[in-house]
């Protein structure tokens, strides 16, 4: 990357500042980053000034998504937050935090996924559309006493918006590089006086392949044809009680999956996918509680079409007219129960119950449409738990101290799958306890000083305990066999950090440092022909946070945000220990990893350069005998947005990879050049 380009670019968006200074239009921010004034609600499951939490959160505000070059919550979280994302073209992506891998399929990750609070219903981060989210809030470190499973590397929570007051909206159109159309349209405010809503659908489609960077050609295999709509209706039904109940639906239809490069154009597949969920969120007020009952259900989908067929006697892959060569299916439904009690009017107690219930269904087909055994079976997780955390202030507010502690009661099953004959049915259960404290001390307007320490955990999966399958290898059969004595994987984490905040003159800042323990990593162990899962592995990660903003708009009082901004994480280590093996670094996690750009907007121009640096990183050669370990290349892409309003019409264009790099976040899977898009917007 010429770092001299960028210097170039940040200078054309100062001048954006130069020509329009003397423009008379009023600058209204719309927020931007962490602001210390602001109410954040995934760190304690209630909603508590940033300026109060001890936990490290970073907040991609609705203003941070409008600049952002992409439409989905992969693409924003990797492009605003220091957080790991791996995405493959063909709409499937997946984060890791804090040194996790990225994890992008299944329902045990090291991550969690929330909307609105609540289990996002969803293992593939590309099928979750930005067009109806207000924020994103990402709680870095452990989270498993609020939240249980998952929550190890940290949380991610989508917050949709609620619309109040007099009805307003927008229409947007759009269209740019690969032949890309897309429109949306939101509508939302009160509809009678005790009834408000939120509507959104849109639509995009790519009808072209992709090119690549730096003159490597066009990329076979890329189209897609998504979209997405949402309804909210909410109402005040009595004093201090309310009622918001929401849907959303998103489908992607002939989403072109390309293979790896390795084999050229011959592991062409295309699957549709589909996601739908509901919710309802009943809130209330009395004496010195707040009460919340949220119940929620989603359903996730994939049909899987092959294109090609391996031939022996031809050497390898060869294409065919697509068949449906797999389904699979996923059912969450749950419910939270919790109160928050006001104790002595200072002092939080939340007290609460969650039940969750997760069932895989999952189904093979020959290429003559015939079924086949399946590789897994079908399988139900159900939880049970029963939380609490409390909030201490003290100090005239200064010092805050949280505690919270939560049991988690499992039954995983794998069920019996038509057409596995190689498989028996079973179930286990098992429990865990895990704790959690911080504290925040703000020394003054200036200084800020914070620690947590928390266990969390992952649990293992219904195979892993309860599987049996049987498998012929040259005569021998190879048998796979659950451990019903697996213990979840645990994780101790300690984080302690230094903060500023000055929002008179833009000012806000965080350095923080990190290490975690796992142990009892689940691994996978033969002996003769008998494989079986065990408790035998450990990791650990450490590394350093920061977040730096700026707003000389602000500290100058120019009427206008003119904001530079960074945010980035260096990992010291990042390593797991695997048997007889030793020490090795965890793959697809670069130790640096950084965002750095420059933000204005003056109420008529608007602007944003943003560069993404993301270091080296290690994997296996997948595609080489042995599978060795390799290294693969750091790279820096730039991403540039420019605008103009004009009263109630907007006129964006923006840049995706800016200079045509050639980069991929996953080796032989390089991801789209440059790209170009021009959008229109019309708000009332």
């Amino acid at each position: 990357m010429s770092f001299h380009r960028l210097y170039v670019s940040c200078a054309f968006i100062m001048g954006l500042f130069l020509i329009s200074i003397s423009s008379s239009n009023v600058f209204c921010d719309e927020g931007s980053g962490y602001d210390l004034g602001q109410l954040v609600v995934t760190a304690t499951r209630s909603p508590q000034p940033a300026k109060e939490v001890p936990s490290v959160v970073e907040v991609v505000s609705r203003h941070d998504i409008n600049e952002t070059v992409g439409w989905d919550l992969s693409q924003v979280l990797k492009k605003n937050t220091s957080i790991d994302v791996i995405e493959y073209p063909g709409a499937l992506s997946g984060i890791g935090i804090r040194g996790f891998r990225p994890e992008f399929s299944g329902i045990t990750k090291h991550s969690l996924l929330l909307i609105n609070g609540h289990p996002a219903g969803a293992t593939n981060l590309s099928t979750i559309l930005m067009d109806d989210v207000e924020r994103i809030e990402v709680l870095k470190g452990p989270a498993s006493s609020l939240y249980g499973a998952e929550a190890m590397g940290g949380v991610v929570n989508v917050i949709t918006r609620k619309s109040r007051g007099p009805i307003r909206g927008s229409v947007k159109a759009g269209g740019g590089s690969f032949d890309t159309w897309y429109g949306d349209a939101n509508l939302g405010g009160n509809a009678f006086r005790d009834l408000d809503f939120d509507l959104t659908a849109s639509t995009r489609n790519q009808n072209a392949d992709m090119k690549l960077g730096g003159d490597h050609g066009r990329r076979p295999g890329t189209t897609f044809n998504i979209g997405y709509g949402s309804l909210r209706l909410g109402s005040d039904i009595y004093d201090n009680w309310r009622l918001d109940v929401r849907g959303d639906y998103y489908y992607g239809n002939d989403i072109e999956t390309p293979g790896a490069l390795f084999y050229d154009d011959r592991q062409q597949s295309q699957k549709d996918i589909e996601r739908y969920g509901g919710s309802m969120h009943l809130e209330g007020a009395w004496g010195k509680n707040k009460g919340t009952l949220v119940i929620y259900a989603s359903k996730e989908s994939n049909d899987y079409y092959k294109k090609y067929q391996y031939l022996p006697s031809s050497g390898g892959y060869v294409p065919v007219s697509p068949y449906h060569s797999f389904y699979s299916e996923k059912k969450w439904w749950g419910t939270q129960i919790q109160d928050l009690y006001k104790f002595m009017d200072r002092h939080d107690i939340i007290v609460g119950f969650d039940y969750q219930s997760i069932d895989e269904e999952s189904k093979s087909y020959n290429q003559d449409g015939s079924r086949r055994a399946p590789w897994s079976p079908d399988a139900n997780r159900k939880n049970k738990a029963v939380f609490t955390d409390t909030i201490w202030r003290f100090l005239d507010e200064r010092l805050i101290v949280t505690a919270g502690l939560r049991y988690d009661y499992f039954d995983v099953e794998t069920k019996h799958t038509p057409y596995k004959t190689d498989f028996h049915p079973g179930s286990e259960s098992f429990d865990t306890i895990s704790p959690r404290m911080g504290l925040r001390f703000n020394l003054n307007e200036l200084l800020n000083f914070h620690t947590t320490v928390g266990k969390a955990f992952v649990p293992p999966t219904a195979s892993q305990m309860a599987g049996y399958s049987e498998r012929m290898v040259k005569g021998t059969t190879m048998i796979t066999r659950g451990n019903p004595d697996l213990d979840p994987e645990t994780s101790w984490t300690w984080d302690g950090g230094i903060g500023s905040g000055v929002e008179r003159i833009g000012l806000s800042s965080d350095v923080t440092v990190f290490f975690t323990s796992v142990d009892d990593k689940i691994t996978a162990v033969t002996r003769g022909n008998v494989s079986t899962y065990e408790n035998t592995s450990d990791a650990g990660m450490a590394g350093l946070e920061f977040k730096i903003a700026w707003d000389a708009g602000k500290a100058f009082q120019l009427g206008r945000r003119i904001r530079l901004f960074a945010n980035g994480t260096r990992l010291f280590y990042s390593r797991e220990h695997i048997q007889h093996e030793g020490w090795r670094d965890i793959h697809n996690v670069p130790h640096w990893k950084v965002n750095y750009g420059l933000d204005y907007d003056d109420g008529m121009f608007n602007g944003r350069i943003l560069a993404r640096y993301i270091g080296k990183r290690k994997d296996n050669d997948w595609y080489s005998p042995g599978y060795p370990v390799i290294t693969y290349g750091d790279f820096t892409v730039v991403d540039m947005t420019l605008g103009v309003t004009f009263k109630d019409h907007h006129i964006n264009l923006k840049i995706n990879n800016l200079f045509d790099k050639y980069y991929y976040e996953k080796p032989e899977f390089p991801l789209a050049g440059r790209a170009w898009y021009l959008e229109y917007r019309w708000a009332f």
